[in-house]
Formats: structure tokens, sequence, C-alpha cells
């Protein structure tokens, strides 16, 4: 009994052992299967990629083990912040060796008064002139700050030739020579454009590696991280130039695209500041602008309110440096004299304004009143220095720093003056030229000299200082004039950021803050900021902002403001009247799909492309060569002797044409002229089948008179050619077409009165939707939408237009034209006129009675939504 327990117990011992195996195997097999099949998943790829060489994949190993493991984000922004601190750096050692040039030539080679004038302006004249050259010839949108044209970008609406390597190329070269010509200008807008293009390059290159970066949403979103970059290699200010960024770009900053300004501005400064530690042979990293400010007790309490004082007199001098450029601008541009002058020769105008500043600057003549013989940042670092330049005992490096701002006839209040009007005056005549220009920094020196101004008076007028503080600082009132007037200007706070990083100093932080915010409020309220005006003056599609203080844009309705005037599809209409549509408004890019003209009941968008391929399918040339009739065709395929001989012509020669029968060659084969034409058809005498390398132009000058009416059967080398001749007759027929367009192509088609018929016969057919994509949600807003709900969606969203529906019937079309324009009145005080219900509607459609509603299949694109984003961008860009 026990043995035979025993032995089932062994038995299911062995039982369970074999199954298990059986598992494994099975699992084991099925592990193989899963590898075999990955593998040969793995070789079907490999089959079809491009092939990689040895060093390629190599380089490919090491990226996925090392950057890409870190998101190639990071490894972008890296790039972008090295690239513009290099450019940079080019710049300002350009700049550098330009002003040291031109004053070479004025001390050392000239000698007489009116050589060294000559000296003096020689080399600013000849920059200027070849940059207006180069701009104009290679690339015009190269022309400006370029900032107005990033913002507008921002919002989705890219313009044309704007961000091109040909564009970077000119402003990279331009740049140098603008700031290197001593004109008042800077180089923080340029930089900005400079990033920005980059960027753009860097993310068509990205694209390779990640494929999100084809997306246009990236693309935007990394020119908020190109703002940041500009700002911080211009300044060595990495949180200013991200706060300014955020200011400047959007009205709605997104918090994702944070960390990626902070990383490229730091990875953009600390190379630019390096570059001059390891080529210029600084100690260290140092500040832009090195100031001491360090005092136990630095301003009292009572001193804040001098500081307001200046903060709104800087206030009300960048709202007048606004208004005159503004009226300069609109001078330049409508003064007959100078359109003719500019219409004669685009040079005369640059040379003029290129000749008076630099005279102006002359050392012997008003050079000497404004510290001409220093350049730009020596000027501001002695602006900024903190001793008062009227005290008396003064040592040798301050008798040094004073002795550029005061000569024997006039004290530094005069030369303070003079500066300042000059930084004025000469910055918005320069930015007139047809050059890179930048305005920050001429507003930012103008406003240091405000405020020294400011600083030497308070210091004269109380020499032992305020409360408890023992002397006043002039150089800290330069500062924060600087800080204000430039914010003035701007309307910007983040100055204020960049201004304590340029200087390593925020001893004063409270009378900066303090006076940017008055002078940023006053300026608001008089002035458009400086970018904005160049909007405006460009008209680009871009929104302005509402006033708080405007109560109309409660009571405005888009009813108010839209467009009632609509350019619209429907499922009744033809062909033809879809084709006039397309035809008679180019600029409409979308177009609203009703079901009927009666009821206008909005079913969706369609783009222009579609309507054109859908246009294209039933009258295309494809489509019509379905037409042609069978029998013809037989008939003219068969009507050829030797059908064999022709095939094995195939793909060997041509025809050619030869007037000269006497140079025959053996393997040349004839052709004998058996064609019948048409009465006023040229006679054709022979013709020879010659080598590919015979020109189309030869063949098309010799058989054009017959290509509407004669068919040339395809070429192909299939066999040897024997030497004999042929003879081809060629059937006449109303549906042959001899097409030499493309050598050995045969293409039938009927005659010209023949397919007019046809197609007038096709245009009327009914328009069929069902394989056409349609957008079955578009953008749409109710009439009873507040002007302020407008704008926060267009703005929010970056869409240029809307549909307007009531009880989903279309009523009306919103873009930004006429969202910018009810903006605009808003703010001046005038709100547009309140709607009286009177829609025209423009029927491109006749009514027809009750017409058969098709079935509509709804595509969804498949490139993203059309949610109206970038679509209408032609219809208003030009408005």
């Amino acid at each position: 009994m026990e043995l035979a327990k025993q032995k089932i117990a062994k038995a299911r011992y062995n039982y369970t052992k074999s199954i298990e195996k059986i598992h494994s195997e099975l699992k084991k097999k099925k592990l193989e299967e899963i590898k075999k099949l990955k593998e040969e998943e793995k070789k079907r790829q490999k089959e079809l990629e491009i092939y990689q060489g040895k060093y390629t994949r190599l380089f490919w190993k090491i990226w996925h083990n090392t950057f890409g493991h870190l998101g190639e984000d990071w490894v972008f922004l890296a790039f972008l912040g090295i690239i513009v601190a290099v450019i940079s750096y080019t710049v300002d050692k350009a700049v550098w060796l330009c002003n040291n040039g031109q004053k070479w030539l004025y001390a050392d080679v000239a000698s007489g008064m009116f050589a060294k004038w000559v000296a003096w302006v020689a080399l600013p004249f000849c920059l200027i002139i070849w940059n207006v050259g180069l701009t104009h010839l290679v690339a015009p949108q190269a022309a400006g700050s370029g900032i107005p044209q990033i913002k507008t970008s921002l919002r989705g609406v890219f313009m044309k030739e704007v961000l091109t390597f040909r564009t970077l190329l000119v402003k990279w070269l331009g740049t140098m020579a603008s700031i290197g010509s001593g004109l008042p200008l800077g180089k923080e807008g340029p930089l900005i454009h400079m990033s920005s293009i980059i960027v753009t390059k860097l993310s068509k290159v990205m694209s390779n590696f990640n494929s999100i970066y084809i997306n246009e949403s990236k693309k935007i979103e990394m020119l908020g991280a190109a703002w940041a970059v500009g700002v911080a290699c211009t300044f060595n200010a990495p949180i200013g130039g991200v706060l300014f960024s955020v200011e400047i770009t959007t009205a709605y900053y997104a918090v994702r695209n944070y960390w990626r300004g902070f990383f490229a501005a730091v990875w953009g400064a600390t190379t630019y500041r390096l570059l001059l530690v390891w080529i210029d042979g600084a100690k260290t990293i140092t500040a832009v602008f090195p100031t001491n400010y360090y005092f136990e007790i630095p301003y009292d309490s009572l001193e804040l309110l001098p500081f307001a004082i200046l903060g709104l007199i800087c206030g009300f001098s960048g709202a007048l440096s606004i208004w005159c450029k503004q009226h300069f601008d609109a001078f330049v541009n409508s003064n007959k004299i100078i359109m003719k002058v500019k219409s004669f020769n685009r040079f005369i105008y640059p040379a003029i304004v290129v000749l008076f500043l630099s005279s102006l600057t002359f050392p012997p003549g008003l050079g000497q009143f404004m510290a001409a013989d220093l350049a730009g940042g020596p000027q501001v670092t002695s602006l900024f220095s903190n001793f008062s330049w009227t005290k008396e005992n003064l040592t040798l490096p301050q008798q040094d720093i004073v002795s550029h701002w005061s000569t024997d006839w006039t004290s530094v209040y005069e030369n303070l003056v003079i500066y300042l009007f000059y930084e004025m005056i000469g910055s918005i005549i320069a930015n007139s030229l047809p050059i890179p220009t930048g305005a920050f920094i001429p507003n930012f020196r103008a406003g240091a000299a405000l405020g020294r101004i400011m600083g030497e008076l308070m210091h004269s007028w109380f020499p032992t200082g305020i409360g408890y503080r023992s002397k006043l600082i002039p150089g800290a009132y330069a500062a924060v004039g600087a800080a204000a007037f430039s914010g003035a200007v701007t309307h910007t706070m983040s100055v204020c950021v960049v201004l304590f990083e340029m200087t390593s100093s925020i001893t004063y932080l409270i009378p900066t803050l303090i006076a940017v915010l008055i002078a940023n409020g006053v300026a608001r309220l008089l002035a458009p900021s400086i970018y904005d005006l160049v909007i405006r003056s460009k008209k680009l599609p871009y929104l302005p902002d509402l006033l708080p203080n405007t109560s109309s844009i409660y009571e405005v309705y888009v009813e108010d403001f839209m467009k009632t005037e609509i350019k619209y599809l429907s499922l009744s209409m033809n062909y033809g009247q879809m084709k006039e549509l397309l035809i008679s408004h180019k600029k409409i890019e979308v177009f609203p799909l009703v079901d009927h003209p009666q009821t206008m009941t909005l079913l969706g968008s369609i783009t222009r492309q579609e309507l054109i391929v859908l246009l294209d399918q039933r009258v295309g040339t494809v489509q019509r060569r379905q037409y042609l009739p069978t029998p013809m065709i037989d008939r003219h395929e068969t009507s050829f002797e030797n059908i064999e001989f022709i095939q094995s012509m195939r793909k060997r020669s041509v025809p050619h044409i030869d007037d000269s029968s006497d140079s025959e060659k053996e393997d040349d084969i004839r052709v004998e002229d058996n064609i019948t034409t048409h009465p006023g058809m040229h006679e054709m005498k022979e013709i020879k089948v010659n080598s590919l390398e015979d020109t189309r132009d030869q063949i098309m000058k010799k058989w054009a008179p017959a290509k509407k009416t004669m068919t040339l059967p395809p070429l192909a080398p299939k066999s040897p050619l024997p030497e004999r001749r042929t003879p081809l007759p060629l059937r006449r027929g109303a549906t042959s077409l001899l097409n030499l367009d493309v050598p050995g192509l045969r293409v039938c088609d009927l005659p010209d009165h023949e397919q007019q018929a046809w197609e007038v016969d096709q245009l009327k057919q009914q328009v069929d939707f069902t394989n056409c994509r349609i957008d079955p949600a578009p953008f749409q807003l109710v009439e009873r939408t507040s002007l302020l709900k407008v704008h926060s969606l267009f703005s929010l969203l970056a869409i240029n237009f809307a549909y307007v529906t009531s009880i989903g019937k279309l009523v009306g079309v919103v873009g930004l034209k006429e969202l910018r324009c009810a903006i605009e009145d808003a703010n001046s005080g005038n709100p547009p006129k309140k709607s009286e219900k009177a829609f025209k509607f423009d029927v491109s459609v006749p009514p027809t009675p009750t017409p058969a509603t098709p079935v509509i299949a709804v595509v969804p694109p498949t490139d993203g939504d059309n949610d109206g984003r970038n679509m209408d961008r032609i219809d208003y860009i030009d408005a």
C-alpha cells in the first residue's frame, strides 16, 4: 500500500515537473519569438533608414547617452546663450575698433582744423553709407530695432523675411557699423532681433532630433527666451532680461517658459563676461558700470521726495521724447522735399544725417561740451561717479573725469544739458535711418544726464546733506534717472533690476522703484511706448492695451464694431461661384461655410488651400482627360504601322529638328512627313530622332504650330534601333495634342473650344464638400460679447479672427483690424457707435428654391485644430 502511494506521489511529482518544464519551455520559446520579432523589426527599419557612417553612429551613441537624457531644451537654450554672447562680444569689439580708428584719424593722421574735421566725419560717413547699401540690397527687414516685429511674431503673426539668415547677417554687420559710427544708437533691440532669428534657425536644426520643434507654439515659447538672452548679453543682466521679456513680449506670459528664459539668460550673461576675461584680459567678472555707493546711511527718508520729483520729470521727459519721435517720423515720411530726395537717391538723406550728427560731436566744436572724446560706456561710468563735480579740492582721477564735462567757457550744468538734448534729439534723428538701430541705450544715457543734473543741483542746495545724511551723492541720482527715463520710454519696470545688475548695487533700491513707478505712470498717461509707437506707425497686426480707466470697454460689444459684409461658402453653391469667390477675395485665407444663404447657419470653416484642391479635382487636367473619347484614343494608338518598332524606340531618343539634310549619320532615324496639317500650319519637312542632348528650345520652336493638333508617342530604349525608315502617319483629329514639354511623355487632351465648353459644364455642378477637410468648430463669439472679453480672448489665445453668431446664425466676423480700431477709439474716449441691428450680408450665392442639402462628411484637419490661429494673417497684416 505504501509502495503504491509512493508511486502515485512520484508520478504526481513527475507530472508537475513535466508541466513546469513544458511551461518554462513555452515561456522561453515565446520570449525567443518576441526577441526574434524585435530583431526582424529592427532589421527591417534599418534597411529603410538612411545610411549613416561610422562617426555619425558614434556621435548619436554619445548623444543619447549624455545630452539626450537631459532633454533637447537644455542643449537648445545653452547653445542659444553661447551664440548670442559671442555675437554681442564681436559687436562690442568692432565698435571699440571703430572708435579707436576714428580717434587715430583725428589725432595722429590729420593736421589742420578742416583736415581734422574731415578725418572725424570720414569713418562714420563711410560706415553709415555702406550700412544703408547693405541693408537695402540684402535684407531691408533688418532696418530698425526689430523689437516691434518680434512682438508681432510672438502673437502668432510672422512677418515676411524678418527671421531669415540674411536678416541675421545684415543685422550683425549693420549693428557694428551703426554703433561704431558714433551716432547715438544702441544694440539692445538689434541683439534681441538676432537672438530671435537664432532661435528660429536652431529650431529647424533641432527638429531633426525632436519633432516638437516643428510646432509653431514651441517656436513662440522659445522666442520668449530669446528676449531674455538679448537683454542679458547687452547689460549682463540675466534676471532683468527675463523680467523684461515678461513685460514686453505678450499680454499673457506662460509660466512654463520662465525657467527657459532664466537658463538661457544665465548661459548668455556668463559666457559674455567670461569672453572679456579670456580674451580682453580682465581680472575677473565685474559689473558693466561699477559704482561705489556703500555708506552706513546711503540716503535719508526725506530724500525720497527729490527722487520722486526726479521720476516725475523723467516721466514728462520720456513722454516728450516719444511725442518728438512721433512727429519727426511723420514729418520725414510726409515732407515732399525729403520724399523727393529719398526717391532720387537713397544715400542722400543718410549722408546728410550722419554729417550733421558727426559734426555736432566734433571735439573742437560742440563736441567739447558733451564729452565727445569719450565712448558711450565711459560716459555712463563717469555720470555714475560717486562724487560731486562742483566741489573743490578734487583728486587727480576726479579732475580727469570732470575735465571731459567742463570747459573754460561752460560749467558742468551747461555741458550736461547739451549732452541731454543731443542724446534725445540725436537718437530720434538717427533712428529714422534705414539701418539696424536701437533706442534703449541713448535714452538710458539721457536719463543719466538728467539725473546727474538733479544730483548736482541737490548737492549745491544741500551741501551738508539732508537729515542725518552727511553728503548727497549725485551719481546715485544719475543712476535713478537713467532707470526712470528708460522705463518711461519703454513702459517697463524691469529696468530697475537691469540697473541693479549693471551696477552690482541695490543700495538705492527703494528710490529707484519709486522714481520708475512715477515715471512709468506719467508716461503711460501721456504717450505710448516707443515699441507701440513703431507698431502703430507701421500698422503691424498687434493689439494695443486697454486703458484701465476706460469705462466704455464694458459698454461696447462685438456687434458694434464687427464686419457684417461676410464672404462665405454655402452648401447650395456651384463650382463656378466658388471659383469666383476665390479669385475676387485673394486676401482671405479661411472662408466660413453655411447651410444656405437664407438661413446662414454656420457649419464650419474651410481654408483656401482645401478649396483650391477641391476645385482642381473637379475641373483640373487629370479630371478633364478622363472625358476623352475612348474610340479616338484607340484609333490613334493603332494608327502606326509598326507598334513593335515604336516600342523599341521608347526612352532611347527624342525628336530633334534638323533643317540640314546633308549631315546625316548612320544611326539617325528619319520619319517622313506623312502628316496632314491644319490650314495655317507650317510645313515640316522631316523629323530626326537624336540623342537626349538636343535642347527643348529647338524642339518647341519647330513644333509650336502643331502643338495642339497632333500627338507623338513616347519613345523608350527596349531594343537596338533598326536602320530603316518608317513612315509614321499621325491622325488628325480634334482630340489630339502634341506635348513636348516633357520629352518621352505622351499626353492627349481636348482642344481649346471643347475644354471651355467642358469646364463651363463642370462649373455649373453643385459643390461636393464630402471629401473636403472642414473645421467643424471655428472660434465664435456671440453678439453681446464685451470689448474687454474680446480683447482678452484674442490676446490669450493668439487668434486673428473670430466669427460672430446669433443662435447659430452667422451675422459677422471680427479680426485684428476691427478690434484694434475699436480699442483705439475706446482709449481715446470715442467708442464705436451702437449697432442698429442692420446687418448687411454679401450674398455670394443667389437664393435657390429649396435646394437639396447634401450630406457633409467632416474630416478633421490632420495638422492641428484650425481654430482661427494664423489663418487670416494676410487679410489683416497690411491693414
